[in-house]
């Protein structure tokens, strides 16, 4: 009688997926029946699977998923490390915030890794903690090329499925290879032929690392916010939700509002003005979409 295993999948070619079990790996075929309800495992997912009397393995179900990437594929993303440059290039914070709302949405926790600080402006790295750790964010200070705070970004990893974001040139490529030097992950990003690939096939993988697992690719597709509604999104920022049931109106949008619990949060420094001025901006962004939808 065949056995039924459960694991999750580190990386999947074709329709063969090296799937891990209490620290051993079985390559597994996905059944007909997967293709035919128009369901593609992915790294990430959870598995029952079975051997057979040849050792080959079978996945058998795909159990449900926390969360979804589409690019990189990935699935039950616990973490996204969101890297930022202490020096060069100048951090698009309006980007991060995008990044930890999408986080937020998809319940992921955000770790920011400031790379470069052999480089640092102690200011900047200064101004990050003072805008992100009202949020309760963590804020890593580190250097892929010295080794600085390499080991608080494996702790952040441990027993947690992990991928890479930020800006071109930020070093995600950089800190990867620190944690992980069997990657080898090419520095500098790849070459436009081989990003459309032309002559090579980009299969995501989780590698293993720190008791938890990374994805080898650097990288992050935002998803689309014209969804969202211009009422919630103060609920996907932390430093804001914890107050907003104290304001007068239940639909305040924390602008121009009377007796509003949001603003005075600035001036107390529970709330940075310039996240706030982000807020606005995307809220601005929001309605703008909102309005012409309904036009």
């Amino acid at each position: 009688m065949q056995t039924m295993h459960h694991g999750w999948i580190r990386k999947g070619i074709g329709s063969f997926y090296t799937v891990v079990s209490d620290g051993a790996e079985y390559v597994c075929k996905a059944r007909g029946r997967f293709r035919n309800e128009g369901l593609t495992p992915v790294p990430g997912d959870g598995v029952e699977f079975e051997l057979g009397e040849d050792g080959g393995g079978y996945l058998l179900a795909i159990e449900p998923r926390r969360n979804l990437l589409i690019r990189p594929a990935v699935a039950n993303l616990d973490k996204l490390m969101i890297v930022l440059a202490a020096s060069r290039p100048v951090p698009d914070l309006l980007l991060v915030d995008k990044l930890l709302l999408q986080c937020e949405t998809l319940g992921i926790l955000p770790v920011i890794v400031c790379n470069k600080c052999d480089e640092q402006d102690a200011l900047l790295y200064a101004d990050l903690l003072a805008q992100y750790r009202p949020a309760g964010y963590a804020v890593l200070g580190v250097s892929a090329k010295t080794g600085e705070g390499i080991e608080r970004v494996r702790a952040q990893i441990a027993g947690s499925k992990c991928c890479f974001a930020g800006q071109s040139a930020v070093g995600k490529s950089s800190l990867l290879n620190a944690l992980v030097p069997e990657l080898a992950l090419q520095v500098g990003g790849l070459s436009r032929k081989t990003e459309r690939g032309r002559h090579t096939t980009r299969h995501a993988e989780l590698y293993p690392v720190c008791g938890g697992a990374v994805l080898d690719t650097p990288g992050f597709s935002l998803l689309d916010i014209q969804a969202m509604e211009p009422n919630t999104l103060a609920g996907y920022y932390p430093e804001m939700r914890r107050h907003t049931a104290q304001c007068r109106f239940a639909a305040c949008l924390h602008v121009s509002e009377p007796e509003c619990a949001v603003k005075p949060l600035i001036t107390s420094g529970a709330l940075h003005p310039q996240r706030y001025a982000r807020y606005v901006e995307l809220l601005t962004e929001l309605k703008e979409i909102r309005r012409h939808k309904y036009d």
